[in-house]
């Protein structure tokens, strides 16, 4: 399979896949294409061109750019297609995106109907009679360099960086902070100094620092990166799934930032969403990609998986539609009638799109439930292995690339049925907002909320449970703050009346990195960053993330440095890669909340991780506190990780602990 068949062709000609029953009874679509001049741009048109239909390929219109006139000269153009409106409002003739843009231009925009929906131009290059990708200068990006698979982590030593692009910057703004869109070349300066960043060059912490490389992350996942309908915020409306976004900057800065990071030894996440979209195919060729639930209640498409009787919900958008086939065009092989699924071979095509030219080593499918279609995620899991083996050559790494889906129902055994490769292990966020106040969960003791909490293999999910650390992403907070306790930390912990936020913020980030699972940290929560414009329960984290808060030069800057400690610690250290633990301490004398575990094996050298953790609001008395039963006591060479000291061998396993703290202990050393 050549799964880039129909990109090669866009070299030689204009083309529109429209997989239509009968595409000859349908108006042609009309290119409509011209130059733009003048700031603001100003749109030249011209001319308009009807496209032919494919005498071999059904379903597929194109143009030869030798048939427009005056002849195309080299250089940039920008450009729409005319189409009948195929949605069920049916405003009939409009210009909508090319769906397979790699580059669209909000700068001259055009609207469709009356509520102001705009379709922006798709732009495209033309140099030595054929047609290029661009960037909307002009400039051709080429895919980046292709990484060493062996300095490249792998998923059981992952810390993933989960980053929205809604950054704050210090204003007159009523609510406290001007919020702007952190660029490609924003995010580069959080990974080089030499990077001064963009619309974010006056903050200190991101102009003269870098804090993601500062922190260790090894894995930068970035919300959704593909085009998205909504200006000047980061979401989920994703529209043109083949282009960065409009508002993040170009494939070249994208291409430069995952040169700098896998140079790093950082891997690169993309969020993608597939229940829905805002795309142009909701007007091109609505009844084979799209559909509205409530207008077919009787189509087992319209329902979500995991949730009895509910209908799938588009947010705004049109919810893709999985359960269709179509003897069309098969852009993906090259065949010229073959049976396909229109929706299946649109979303493996982006994906080809994005793993090809960016490099992507992770993945992560947005609302899985909303998809409603496990044989398409199945599909398109598989299709982003076959995608990974074939970049280096069919020898690929299996423990260097992931794909994890978002399922809030916990079915794990999607994961055992292949799938997907993880999941958002979105209880443990639960029990660790617990035991940080003390509390238990899910109707565990306190004893087994912490054991749950350190080691996910123990939790009873959907009548399975995880048997690998790297099926489970783990995370204190995510981008997801509807709800009961799920706020950032900081708001979380000031709402429970907790004063001292520095110190159970450590306790949860030592959990979080000495647990069994993949940690994700939400981008700011590793300096306890607040929400300063709203703390709306009822929508995702539209709160900027505010990175002048980092040099604080108080606790949020110690945080940091802790934070930055373990992370480091945690991306290194064989034996938090391990999936095996051991709880040989519970002191019942204090309400079972000191509890001292094992990570990691021991015997063979090897060196396990000890934690020794205190879930109360009182210090130990006196001088030391006695842990029995510590593995390999008597050895030499034990240090505390979260402060980087040694420990006497005389004071191992009798150090006292501070209220609400958990101490780190190992004998490995890198």
């Amino acid at each position: 399979m050549d799964p880039l068949n129909i990109f090669t062709q866009r070299h030689e000609r204009f083309l529109l896949w429209v997989p239509q029953a009968d595409s000859s009874a349908i108006p042609p679509p009309v290119l409509v294409i011209g130059t733009t001049s003048g700031t603001p741009p100003v749109f030249n048109e011209i001319g308009q061109y009807p496209l032919v239909h494919s005498n071999d390929k059904v379903g597929l219109w194109v143009l030869e750019p030798s048939a427009i006139s005056p002849t195309l000269k080299e250089g940039v153009y920008r450009y729409w297609f005319k189409i009948q409106d195929t949605s069920p409002e049916n405003r009939g003739p409009i210009l909508v995106a090319d769906p397979l843009s790699f580059t669209v231009d909000y700068s001259v925009a055009r609207s469709i109907g009356d509520n102001a929906r705009y379709q922006p131009a798709s732009v495209i290059k033309y140099r030595a009679d054929r047609l290029w990708a661009c960037d909307l200068n002009g400039a051709e990006s080429q895919p980046p360099p292709l990484p060493d698979q062996a300095t490249l982590p792998s998923n059981n030593h992952l810390v993933i960086y989960e980053l929205p692009t809604s950054w704050a910057k210090v204003g007159d703004d009523s609510r406290g902070s001007d919020v702007d869109v952190g660029t490609f070349a924003d995010v580069l300066a959080l990974f080089d100094r030499a990077a001064g960043g963009d619309r974010f060059a006056s903050i200190a912490a991101v102009h003269q620092d870098a804090i993601l490389t500062e922190l260790g992350i090894n894995a930068l996942e970035l919300l959704p990166a593909a085009d998205a309908k909504a200006k000047g915020e980061w979401g989920y409306a994703t529209a043109h799934y083949f282009a960065p976004d409009y508002d993040l900057g170009s494939a070249s800065e994208l291409r430069s930032l995952v040169e700098t990071i896998n140079a790093q030894g950082v891997r690169l996440f993309t969020d993608v969403v597939m229940a829905f979209g805002h795309d142009s195919y909701s007007y091109i060729d609505f009844p084979n990609f799209h559909l509205r639930p409530t207008m077919e209640r009787d189509n087992p498409d319209s329902y979500q998986s995991h949730a009895e009787g509910q209908l799938r919900d588009g947010y705004g958008g049109n919810s893709w539609r999985y359960i269709r086939s179509a003897h069309a065009y098969d852009p993906e092989t090259g065949a010229g009638n073959s049976t396909v699924h229109p929706a299946w071979t649109f979303h493996r095509l982006h994906l080809a799109r994005w793993m090809a030219d960016f490099g992507v080593n992770g993945l992560r499918l947005d609302s899985v439930n909303n998809i409603g279609n496990y044989d398409f995620v199945r599909s398109y899991k598989e299709r982003a292995w076959e995608l990974y083996n074939a970049r280096y050559g069919g020898s690929a790494d299996a423990s260097k690339f992931l794909v994890i889906g978002e399922e809030l129902s916990m079915p794990v055994s999607m994961v055992h049925h292949g799938i997907l490769n993880a999941l958002w292990n979105e209880p443990w966020q639960g029990r660790l907002r617990a035991v940080i106040l003390g509390e238990s969960a899910n109707n565990d003791n306190f004893e087994w909320t912490v054991r749950k909490l350190v080691d996910c293999t123990l939790d009873d999910l959907d009548g399975t449970h995880f048997t690998d650390g790297a099926q489970a992403v783990n995370y204190i907070t995510s981008h997801d703050i509807e709800g009961y306790r799920k706020e950032r930390l900081y708001n979380f912990l000031k709402s429970n009346g907790i004063w001292d936020v520095e110190q159970r913020a450590k306790l949860a980030f030592a959990l979080l990195l000495t647990s069994v699972g993949i940690p994700m940290i939400f981008a700011g929560e590793e300096f306890a960053d607040q929400m300063d414009r709203s703390v709306d329960m009822g929508k995702k984290q539209s709160d900027p993330v505010n990175y002048s808060r980092k040099n604080d030069g108080g606790w949020r800057q110690g945080l940091f440095g802790y934070v930055a400690g373990l992370v480091k610690f945690r991306t290194k250290c064989p034996a938090l890669g391990e999936d095996d633990t051991e709880f040989f301490h519970v002191d019942r004398s204090r309400g079972g909340k000191i509890l001292a575990w094992r990570r990691g094996q021991t015997g063979d050298g090897r060196s396990p991780v000890i934690v020794v953790a205190n879930f109360s609001n009182e210090n130990t008395p006196g001088t030391e506190y006695v842990v029995p039963n510590w593995p390999d006591k008597d050895k030499s060479g034990w240090r505390e990780v979260s402060q980087n000291r040694n420990v006497p061998t005389e004071w191992v396993a009798r150090e006292p602990l501070l209220a609400w703290e958990a101490k780190v202990y190992t004998r490995w050393r890198e």
